[in-house]
């Protein structure tokens, strides 16, 4: 039976200020087409480490913010939230900033990654005491950032911990990530990220392939997970979408909680559309509510 031990997980990825954006109507170049407009915490990495830490990990998430009001406040965030920031501060660039247009669930995402792309392997704390480490798949999509992202792999590898990636953007994929990954535990795609990395669960495992494991996201059709023992699939709570931004950091904060827990493959899943459930329900990236308790 699956344990209720904290998992300790080391998260490095981005932290950023989403602008979330919901116009009245189609936007009309040229034309002032009123939008309801908020701001929130946000940054793929930072959410993960924010669900796994309301679903019970001790999280340490490792990033790369600006000298700005929007870093000292994104740390003060993540330490409200019970993440553990490892935050450099670079005084030469702004924090992360991203635009999220949203319309009827779906969302268009501008992306300034400022100091996130600035992320350098002098960053990365020592894994002593941590259990797994997740990476943001930003982190090696750009190729400033790119040597922290292998770098922090390497290292977790030595260290003994499980890995974990979600590649995060399907147009930015080229078949030199599989290489960047290869050899971690999970791989964390939805199907537009599968589909770019060769378009088969089987072509991703193996002694040679890239994953022990392939865990994907079809959205409120469920997920599904395969490895070299077989095939699992659930389906997703039925919930009313109100913003999808962030589902798939919650799935993975959801499905690694509970495998690092020892939870079996089918269990992971459940967890991991139940928070993604959790996250689509409300407005914003990040948990609400009290941390430590498992979205219903």
């Amino acid at each position: 039976m699956p344990g209720t031990r904290r998992p300790r997980v080391v998260v490095v990825g981005d932290v950023a200020v989403d602008v979330l954006v919901a116009p009245s109507g189609p936007a009309v170049h040229g034309a002032d087409v009123p939008a309801r407009i908020r701001t929130g915490a946000g940054g793929a990495g930072a959410n993960t480490a924010a669900w796994l830490a309301h679903l019970g990990a001790d999280v340490t998430l490792v990033a790369r913010v600006g000298e700005d009001a929007a870093g000292s406040a994104a740390a003060a965030d993540l330490a409200d939230a019970g993440v553990l920031p490892a935050l450099t501060v670079d005084p030469d660039v702004p924090t992360c900033t991203v635009v999220v247009l949203l319309d009827e669930g779906e969302r268009t995402m501008l992306s300034d990654r400022g100091a996130a792309a600035r992320l350098d392997p002098a960053d990365l704390p020592a894994l002593d005491g941590a259990d797994h480490l997740h990476l943001s798949g930003y982190v090696l999509l750009d190729p400033s950032s790119r040597p922290a992202g292998l770098a922090a792999l390497a290292a977790a590898r030595a260290a003994g911990l499980s890995t974990s990636v979600d590649p995060q953007a399907a147009p930015a994929l080229t078949p030199e990530f599989r290489e960047w990954v290869r050899g971690i535990d999970l791989l964390l795609p939805n199907t537009d990220e599968l589909a770019a990395l060769g378009g088969s669960e089987t072509e991703l495992l193996g002694e040679m392939g890239t994953a022990g494991a392939v865990c994907v996201t079809e959205g409120a059709r469920g997920a599904r997970w395969v490895d070299h023992r077989g095939r699992w699939e659930v389906t997703a709570p039925g919930v009313d979408v109100v913003d999808p931004t962030g589902a798939g950091d919650a799935f993975d904060a959801g499905l690694l909680v509970a495998w690092l827990r020892g939870a079996g493959p089918a269990d992971a899943l459940r967890a991991g559309c139940a928070a993604g459930a959790a996250a689509v329900g409300g407005l914003g990236a990040r948990p609400t509510g009290r941390r430590g308790v498992s979205p219903r």
